[in-house]
Formats: structure tokens, C-alpha cells, sequence
């Protein structure tokens, strides 16, 4: 596993929803050391809040997509892609971050995943 041992056993000790992503991804063979491409979701009611919240995002240097709504998600989705070493702490600064996001434009948070980096 890539992952040292000493971290799997600190997240697995946490009930923090990142914290339980972070030990998903070492159990299945991420190397949390090393930088990965995670992407940051939200759900927009409207069209005007979502081009907001993405103009927000990539003022914020963040790769943005925006999709429209279809039959599978009624609302419109952003989502923001960085590159990065997926830290415990910083991820919990950018959940909070993007909460008060969310807030502002009438969103919902929908967080983050990443494929697995080895």
C-alpha cells in the first residue's frame, strides 16, 4: 500500500467525511503523497447562479466545467478541477470554502472525488 501506514491509521480514526475519501482512496492504492486531480462538484438551481459560481471558481484559479441540466440532474452542475496533494486540512478549508460558495449563489456542495493516484 503507498500510502504510509502511520496516515491510514490517522484517517481511520476520523469521522470527517474527507477524512473517510482520503482513507477510501489509500485502502484501494492512492499514494496520498503525491499530487492528484480531484474535482469539486456543486448543484446550481438556475443558469444565472451557476455562470456566478464558475466565474467565482476560476477567478479562484480553478479548471471549470459547467453542465446543463438533464434527465438525470435537474440542476445545473459545476465543478472545479485542481491539481494537488490531497491534505486532510487543506481539503477541510476548501469544503468549508466552498460551502460559503454555495451559500452565496443559492447551491448546494455536492464535494469532491479524485481518481486514484498510485
Amino acid at each position: 500500500m503507498p500510502t504510509p501506514p502511520e496516515l491510514i491509521t490517522a484517517l481511520s480514526r476520523s469521522t470527517d467525511p474527507d477524512a473517510l475519501v482520503l482513507l477510501h482512496m489509500a485502502k484501494v492504492g492512492a499514494d496520498l503523497r503525491k499530487p492528484h486531480e480531484p474535482d469539486f462538484a456543486f448543484d446550481v438551481p438556475n443558469k444565472e447562479s451557476a455562470e456566478a459560481l464558475a466565474q467565482d471558481l476560476c477567478q479562484l484559479d480553478y479548471e471549470v466545467q459547467l453542465y446543463e441540466p438533464d434527465d438525470e440532474n435537474p440542476e445545473y452542475k459545476v465543478v472545479a478541477m485542481t491539481t494537488m496533494v490531497l491534505d486532510l486540512g487543506v481539503l477541510n478549508q476548501l469544503s468549508s470554502k466552498f460551502e460559503s460558495l454555495a451559500e452565496k449563489y443559492g447551491a448546494s456542495y455536492d464535494g469532491w472525488g479524485a481518481e486514484v493516484v498510485a
